[in-house]
């Protein structure tokens, strides 16, 4: 039994059931045993310490295609300098070390660039200083630095808490996590009325009974603080999660440990607790601070709009004897069977800035 479990199951014991979201928020980030607090979750395989691997780790064609499309939109928005480059969550730092480097035959860019990172976890700026030590740190969005921004958010929002309602005649069950012979289990809480926000709301399919629609106020705060700052100062955010393009119910709570699906309750603090981003959401929020929001697309589309295929034929040209490992990466990063249908990704920006790549229809 890990030790925060065995402070859990004191709490609601003392105290009773703790809604999901806030049992998600232990698990991911309390100061002494949270996952993010104490762990290093990423790494190619479970025996390697890591418990999942993100796009940039799988290739660095990713955040090289990332860096071209950055550099890109920023020549076409008159070249601000300076401007913030911004990383929601960076992990360990490699997309923006990728993006730096394949920017760098941008000698304008690199000199007109500011990187700044949203990141709360200790341990993981320490590894990010080690890739990019010129970073600025930063606890939330809303402390970035007040000129033109392009955000960055890969694998970012699916790790904020969500709170899930059941549907039920007479209104909506919280789920809520209690104790059952020493072990946290899922139970429905106290009906009542619609806890959704305006944004969530608008956002919803038809509901039935029975169904479950999950609500993350940290997101939408989240996706708020990101919109308003390019609202105010011009810009452009990229966002690349697992989640839904159209509106959706149902129970997306998960957890990865050793690279495999696990018990989301069994060993909290020491398991990636996620679930799937609403994307609908973030767009709707995006365009009510008066940002313009691209279609969502696939990863794998989005990818080969940008040349993932043209720059898998050049790095098999300069890496002789490495074709089938980087044919690999290409079908994990773009496979619909792998990162390419799951994955999905918004583009949103200022009014006034021009289109943005890889989000035109022959790309959809």
């Amino acid at each position: 039994m890990t030790p925060l479990k065995q402070i859990l199951l004191k709490e609601i014991a003392e105290n009773g059931p703790m809604t999901l979201a806030d049992y998600m928020q232990r698990a991911l980030a309390d100061p002494t045993h949270g996952y993010y607090m104490q762990r290093r979750p990423f790494g190619a395989t479970g025996a390697d310490g890591g418990d999942f691997i993100t796009a940039p780790e799988v290739s660095q064609m990713f955040g090289e295609l990332i860096g071209a499309w950055l550099a890109d939109l920023w020549m076409r928005m008159n070249q601000p300098s300076p401007f913030c480059l911004a990383e929601l969550g960076p992990g360990r730092g490699t997309l923006m070390a990728d993006i730096l480097r394949a920017a760098n035959v941008l000698p304008a860019f690199s000199n007109a660039v500011q990187v700044h990172f949203v990141e709360t976890s200790a341990a993981l700026r320490a590894t990010q200083k080690q890739l990019v030590p010129d970073a600025v740190w930063h606890d939330t969005a809303a402390t970035l630095p007040a000129m033109p921004t392009l955000i960055i958010g890969n694998e970012f929002f699916d790790a904020l808490p969500i709170q899930q309602y059941r549907k039920q005649i007479n209104g909506w069950s919280p789920i809520v996590v209690t104790a059952e012979d020493d072990c946290l289990a899922l139970a429905d809480g106290e009906n009542g009325a619609a806890p959704f926000s305006d944004a969530l709301a608008a956002c919803l399919p038809d509901v039935r009974q029975g169904d479950i629609v999950e609500s993350a106020p940290m997101v939408e705060a989240a996706m708020q603080i990101a919109a308003q700052h390019i609202a105010a100062h011009g810009g452009a955010a990229l966002l690349i999660d697992y989640g839904h393009a159209a509106p959706a119910c149902g129970d997306s709570f998960q957890a990865m440990r050793g690279h495999e699906f696990t018990d989301p309750l069994a060993e909290p603090g020491l398991a990636d607790l996620t679930a799937h981003v609403n994307f609908p959401l973030l767009a709707h929020i995006a365009e009510r601070a008066g940002l313009t929001a691209a279609p969502i697309v696939e990863q794998g589309r989005f990818l080969e709009a940008l040349g993932l295929s043209l720059r898998a034929q050049q790095l098999m040209q300069l890496s002789p004897g490495r074709e089938m490992d980087i044919q690999t990466e290409r079908h994990r990063l773009a496979a619909p069977q792998e990162m390419g249908s799951l994955f999905k990704v918004l583009g949103v920006a200022h009014k006034d800035m021009p289109m943005l790549a890889g989000f035109l229809p022959e790309a959809i």
